[in-house]
């Protein structure tokens, strides 16, 4: 019998099943892709170009701390000066650059003048916007905390947000890029004005000069520190049932093939999760909130490839910005998306001499699952592009664009996440992106993976310093 088996190679499975064979534990991981990764994903082309397909931009309270106890060496990260991480283009307005209101930033005239094209505001909503952002921060941990699961729509509601304020205040969160704030989690929302004393500041960082190239780097490094501890590790095989008997999970069947375990870790997306016990059996929790979890949508995305660095159409100044593009697009002005260098921070994403400018949007499903509005984003990129950049005709090489399913939202909803130890379910864990954690995307990955593994250790684990 196996001590623990690992259902799905994402990040937080990935690290999980290292940590726990460095503990000195029998462990089995399963994907059924034919790599390692899920939606961490690079895509190498013939002509020596790689293509990132997501996590372009984290952050890192977590990430490197968990790759450590996974015994994971080698992979770099390139962090963003944080005065440098975020910008915003307008389409439409010839390719201005503005500043990003970050929540409380003292009022400047380059700020007015954002807020004013992305917010709606003018200098004195401004004023009461930043008033607000101030008295959402002076909540006290316990009121904020009760706020975790209601939506921000309903949240500022309950605080008595006047609808000018509270409109300007959800355009202000859609920009940190989530298509539909409103129903954003309040707590979260609060919290990106207060970062939380109890816990680690997280850097914001992207894929650095790794070999090969591209986020796949980071899945390099891990594969190679689960072959370190012994991990055994099966892709392109699915599971086709996680087996629970008498109120525990007694291991997984592959198949037809019943293999045993002691705990089964679970890093399948929540809204697939419950597709893998018997009707009858489905735990609660999970049965719950997989419906709930089932309406995430996707990223509609593109990549440019320019023959050296384009100079900005604003200035004439070739473009060096390290960190993440903001876009606002059409008449409305709804949420765009974003655009970064990928080749800035890792170089062997390209051969020499060019450059990858790689754009995406997070995007509901019914719009990742509609041709005429992927094309519609796709041009969008395009259009824009081409206000932003001097010379794009002359120095572009080509444009590839996608799409992918199964994406994470950017602030996580107010639906309730799912605990790591499942309730009522003895030796059945959860690690993954919406897990019940205080942090979110490739963090909450990297915490429920640790937690997780805590969890099943117990006391007696042995630590790896």
């Amino acid at each position: 019998m196996l001590d623990v088996v690992v259902v799905g190679g994402g990040l937080g499975g990935m690290l999980a099943a290292a940590i726990l064979g460095r503990e000195g534990r029998e462990v089995l991981l399963v994907e059924r892709e034919a790599a390692l990764g899920g939606r961490i994903r690079s895509f190498d082309r013939a002509d020596g170009f790689v293509l990132d397909a997501g996590a372009y931009l984290w952050p890192d309270a977590y990430v490197s701390e968990a790759m450590r106890r996974a015994g994971a060496v080698g992979f770099r990260a390139s962090e963003i000066p944080r005065s440098r991480v975020l910008r915003l283009f307008v389409e439409g307005l010839s390719g201005r650059r503005f500043a990003f209101p970050y929540p409380q930033r003292r009022a400047s005239i380059k700020l007015l003048e954002s807020a004013e094209v992305a917010l709606g505001v003018d200098p004195e909503g401004y004023e009461q916007l930043s008033a607000t952002w101030a008295r959402l921060a002076a909540l006290s941990e316990r009121e904020t905390d009760s706020m975790r699961h209601v939506p921000l729509e309903e949240g500022l509601e309950r605080l008595r947000v006047d609808e000018r304020t509270a409109a300007a205040l959800r355009r202000n969160v859609m920009l940190y890029g989530t298509y539909d704030p409103a129903s954003a989690s309040t707590a979260e929302c609060i919290e990106l004005g207060r970062p939380p004393a109890d816990r680690p500041l997280a850097a914001p960082v992207v894929a650095g000069a790794n070999p090969g190239g591209g986020v796949a780097a980071i899945v390099r490094s891990l594969s190679a520190a689960l072959s370190s501890a012994g991990v055994e590790v099966r892709t392109s095989q699915a599971v086709d049932e996680i087996v629970l008997e008498s109120g525990r999970a007694r291991g997984v069947e592959i198949a037809g093939e019943k293999v045993a375990a002691r705990s089964v870790v679970c890093n399948v997306p929540i809204w697939h999760a419950a597709k893998l016990f018997r009707p009858s059996e489905i735990p609660v929790e999970i049965a719950s909130l997989a419906e709930r979890w089932s309406v995430v949508g996707g990223v509609i995305a593109a990549a440019f490839a320019f023959r050296g660095m384009p100079r900005l159409r604003e200035t004439g100044e070739v473009d060096d910005f390290p960190g993440w593009t903001r876009l606002l697009m059409g008449p409305e002005r709804e949420f765009g998306g974003g655009m970064v260098w990928t080749t800035l921070h890792s170089p062997e994403n390209a051969p020499s001499g060019i450059h990858v400018l790689q754009a995406m949007r997070l995007s509901p499903r019914r719009e990742v699952e509609d041709p005429e509005r992927v094309a519609a984003v796709h041009a969008s990129f395009e259009r824009i592009v081409r206000e932003v950049y001097l010379e794009v005709d002359e120095r572009l090489l080509w444009c590839k664009q996608w799409t992918t399913p199964d994406s994470s939202e950017y602030l996580i909803s107010s639906a309730k996440r799912p605990q790591i130890a499942v309730p009522d379910v003895a030796g059945l864990f959860l690690v993954g992106e919406t897990t019940d954690v205080p942090a979110v995307q490739m963090d909450a990955a990297a915490l429920s993976a640790m937690r997780c593994a805590e969890l099943i250790g117990g006391r007696d684990a042995r630590r790896i310093a």
